[in-house]
C-alpha cells in the first residue's frame, strides 16, 4: 500500500495474486534457482508450479529454457559467465551457473521483478524492463567466495530479517570458526513475511536459538551459539579487548549508534531503508574513516520517522528516548492494540515492534509517514550482500576495504560508482567523543598511520549530547590496559 500508493484494499486484492513458475526441470540450474526463488517469493504472494483450470496468475516467471504456458505478463530469467539478465522478452534463455551464491543474488532481483509486475506496478522508480546484473559489479571474483573462510569468534547482533538473510546466504559459503547469535528478542507472526528460516513452529520462541538451531546443520565447520541476550548484557563485555568482530543486523539507527559506542573492532553492517534501499557499511577501530555514528546520524529524518512511528503506536516522541519499551510504555501500546501482550511487548525493540505490526497487517493507519516492513528477498539481498562485504575484507587480508559505504537499490542492478570511502565527520557521537576515542585506543592500539583522521567535514555538523557517554567510559580509559 505504502510502496504504491494505493488503497489498502487493493493492496490486500493484488497480495492475493498468484506467481506461475515455470521451470525447465531436465535443467538442475534452473531447478536450483527456482527453489531458492520459490522459498522468497511465497512469502509475500501465492506461488504455484500448476495452475488449476481457470485460476488466473498475475505474472508467469519462466527460469530457464521452458516454454511459457500462459499469456499473462512473464519475466523470463537467463545468464551467462558474466552475469544475468531478468525481463520480459528472453525467451527460453539458457542458465549457467557460477557460484551459488551469486545464484541467490540472481533470484532476490528476480522477486523484485515479479513483484513490481504483479503487485506494486505503480511504484515510483520503477525498475528496467529488462535488468541486466553484471557478477563483477558485486565487487569479488567468484573464486574468493571457493574454499574456507575463517571468521574467528564474531558477534551477529539481530536474528531478525537481515540476520536471517545473512545466514541464508551463508549457506553457500564454507564459513569457519565461531558466530554468536545475539538477539534478546522473540518470534511473532509479523516477522514470518520476511524472516526467512522461521516458520509458524518458531513462534513465541526466542529468535537467536532458533535460528541457530535451523542453521546449524548447514555449517558443518561454523559453530552458531545462540545468545538470546542484548550485546551489552553479555557476560564477557568489559573483560578488555572482547569484541573483535561485530556483524550488524539490528533494526534501528539508535541501536546502531549504541553498538557502535560497544567499541567492536571491526564492523560489518546492512541496512535496509524501507523496500527502496540496502546499506552496506564497514568500518575499523581508529581508521578515520566513518563509523555507525557518522553513517547513521541522528538527523530531522530519524526525527520525523520517529514521531510518526510514535503516533502510529500511540505514544509520545518521548517515551521512545531508551532503547527499548519500558512497561509504562507498554501499557500505552496495548490500549491501542488490545490483542498485544503487554508481558511480551515489555523490552521489545520499538521498531521491531513496529514493523511486525506493518507486515502483519494489524499497524492502524494515521497520518504522517511509515516506515515499511521490507519484502522477503530485499532482506535476503541485503544479506547475501553484507556476506559479499566479509568475504571480501577477510580474503584480502586487509584491514580496510577499498569503500566503506554503499547504497544499492534491490529493484536496479548495483552501481559500483555509488560506493563511496567516507571519513568520520567532526563532531560524531561515536569515533570523535574524547571518552570513546581514548577508551578505543587503550583497546585496539594507536591511530593507524596510514589513513587520514581529519573529519569529513563536508558532511555537516550535528550536536549531541555526550554526557551519557563520558560518565559511561571516563572510568574505562583508565581501566582497560593497552592490548
Amino acid at each position: 500500500m505504502l510502496a504504491a500508493g494505493i488503497a489498502p484494499e487493493e493492496a490486500a486484492q493484488r497480495l492475493g495474486s498468484t506467481v506461475l513458475l515455470t521451470v525447465a526441470e531436465d535443467d538442475d540450474v534452473a531447478a536450483s534457482l527456482a527453489a531458492e526463488i520459490e522459498m522468497l517469493l511465497e512469502r509475500t504472494l501465492m506461488v504455484a508450479r500448476a495452475l488449476e483450470p481457470g485460476q488466473p496468475c498475475a505474472v508467469e516467471l519462466v527460469v530457464g529454457p521452458a516454454a511459457r504456458r500462459t499469456e499473462a505478463p512473464c519475466v523470463g530469467i537467463a545468464s551467462d559467465e558474466e552475469g544475468c539478465t531478468i525481463g520480459p522478452d528472453i525467451g527460453r534463455g539458457k542458465l549457467v551457473s557460477i557460484h551459488p551464491l551469486l545464484d541467490l543474488i540472481v533470484a532476490c532481483y528476480a522477486c523484485g521483478a515479479a513483484l513490481y509486475r504483479a503487485v506494486c506496478r505503480d511504484m515510483p522508480n520503477a525498475p528496467p524492463d529488462q535488468l541486466r546484473l553484471h557478477y563483477e559489479a558485486l565487487g569479488i571474483q567468484p573464486n574468493l567466495l571457493a574454499g574456507p573462510i575463517d571468521i574467528g569468534t564474531a558477534y551477529m547482533t539481530g536474528a531478525g530479517a537481515i540476520g536471517n538473510g545473512f545466514l541464508w546466504a551463508a549457506r553457500h559459503v564454507n564459513l569457519r570458526g565461531l558466530l554468536n547469535v545475539v538477539d534478546d528478542d522473540i518470534v511473532s507472526s509479523g516477522n514470518l513475511q520476511r524472516q526467512i528460516w522461521f516458520d509458524t513452529d518458531d513462534l513465541e520462541k526466542p529468535k537467536a536459538s532458533r535460528l541457530c538451531a535451523r542453521a546449524q546443520s548447514r555449517f558443518p565447520d561454523l559453530e552458531l551459539k545462540p545468545r538470546p541476550s542484548r550485546l551489552q548484557d553479555l557476560p564477557e563485555r568489559g573483560s578488555g579487548p572482547w569484541l573483535e568482530r561485530l556483524i550488524v543486523a539490528v533494526d534501528s539507527r539508535q541501536a546502531r549508534r549504541s553498538l557502535q559506542k560497544e567499541l567492536p573492532r571491526e564492523v560489518f553492517d546492512a541496512s535496509t531503508t524501507g523496500t527502496r534501499e540496502i546499506v552496506l557499511h564497514t568500518n575499523r577501530q581508529l581508521s578515520g574513516l566513518a563509523c555507525m555514528g557518522c553513517i547513521y546520524p541522528k538527523d530531522q529524518r530519524e526525527i520525523s520517522e520517529r514521531m510518526s512511528m510514535a503516533s502510529h503506536l500511540g505514544i509520545e516522541l518521548a517515551d521512545m528516548d531508551a532503547d527499548r519499551i519500558a512497561p509504562h510504555v507498554a501499557t500505552k501500546i496495548v490500549a491501542k492494540y488490545p490483542q498485544l501482550d503487554p508481558a511480551a511487548v515489555g523490552g521489545m525493540a520499538f521498531e521491531t515492534l513496529y514493523k511486525s505490526l506493518c507486515s502483519s497487517q494489524q499497524l492502524q493507519s494515521t497520518e504522517g509517514p511509515a516506515v515499511v516492513a521490507p519484502f522477503a528477498f530485499v532482506s535476503v539481498l541485503a544479506g547475501a550482500m553484507l556476506l559479499l562485504e566479509v568475504v571480501d575484507i577477510l580474503r584480502s587480508g586487509s584491514s580496510s576495504s577499498s569503500h566503506n559505504d554503499w547504497r544499492i537499490s534491490p529493484w536496479h542492478p548495483p552501481l559500483p560508482q555509488k560506493r563511496r570511502r567516507r571519513s568520520t565527520i567532526s563532531d560524531c557521537e561515536c569515533c570523535n567523543h574524547a571518552g570513546l576515542r581514548s577508551a578505543a585506543q587503550r583497546l585496539w592500539g594507536p591511530t593507524r598511520p596510514d589513513v587520514p583522521s581529519a573529519p569529513d567535514s563536508h558532511l555537516g555538523s550535528r550536536n549531541h549530547s555526550t554526557t551519557e557517554d563520558t560518565r559511561r567510559w571516563g572510568n574505562a580509559c583508565t581501566t582497560i590496559a593497552p592490548s
